[in-house]
């Protein structure tokens, strides 16, 4: 009888463990965007979350139109960008080219844009004349911002005619030790305007 009452306890358990396995394989994923944090900076799978907030709330520009890429700066000094910057921005442009994007990077961001009296970020003459000869419908414009523990990203994706904002994407990175290695290395101002282009 005590054999049997183990069996049935046995067999209760191993359902029940089984019913819990089963929804937990069910249950909803976490969606994508928030802190990305990861160890090892993949910077590709950063480059893709933040192509895929751009493209699923884009208003106006769609696949197929060219994108004129400005190198993410340091929002305290839109002058500078370290290796992180310049690394975001490939990984922008390869994800963003996959999406079916032609792509223009220039590495000369600083003098695409102005503050105005709010501390906002316009385009200057000079960025829509550089849009309308690059026959781009849209520029992307990045910042990223330091804590103590973490890098904040943001992107702006502008009509290059109107400056309406288009789109917009953002995360929030944990700092790392090879993020805080890229953070630190190649810092220092923009040289002469430099273009490279990704076209299907």
């Amino acid at each position: 009888m005590k054999k049997t009452r183990m069996m049935i306890r046995g067999l209760g358990f191993a359902l029940f463990l089984g019913c819990a396995l089963l929804l937990s394989g069910c249950a909803p994923r976490a969606t994508t965007g928030g802190t990305a944090s990861v160890v090892t900076p993949d910077f590709f799978g950063v480059g893709e979350e933040l192509a895929l907030q751009l493209t699923s709330g884009m208003r106006g520009a769609g696949g197929g139109q060219r994108l004129i890429l400005t190198t993410v700066v340091d929002l305290d000094n839109l002058y500078t960008t370290t290796r992180f910057g310049r690394t975001l921005t490939e990984a922008l442009s390869t994800s963003l080219f996959r999406h079916g994007f032609g792509v223009v990077e220039i590495r000369k961001s600083a003098e695409l844009f102005i503050r105005d009296n709010r501390g906002e970020m316009m385009l200057t003459r000079d960025a829509k004349l550089l849009a309308k000869q690059q026959q781009a419908a849209a520029i992307l414009t990045g910042t990223y911002s330091l804590t103590p523990t973490t890098v904040i990203l943001n992107l702006r994706l502008l009509d290059a005619g109107s400056q309406q904002v288009l789109s917009v994407a953002g995360l929030e990175l944990q700092r790392s030790r090879n993020i805080n290695h890229l953070l630190s290395a190649g810092g220092g101002t923009f040289g002469d305007a430099q273009l490279s282009a990704k076209e299907r």
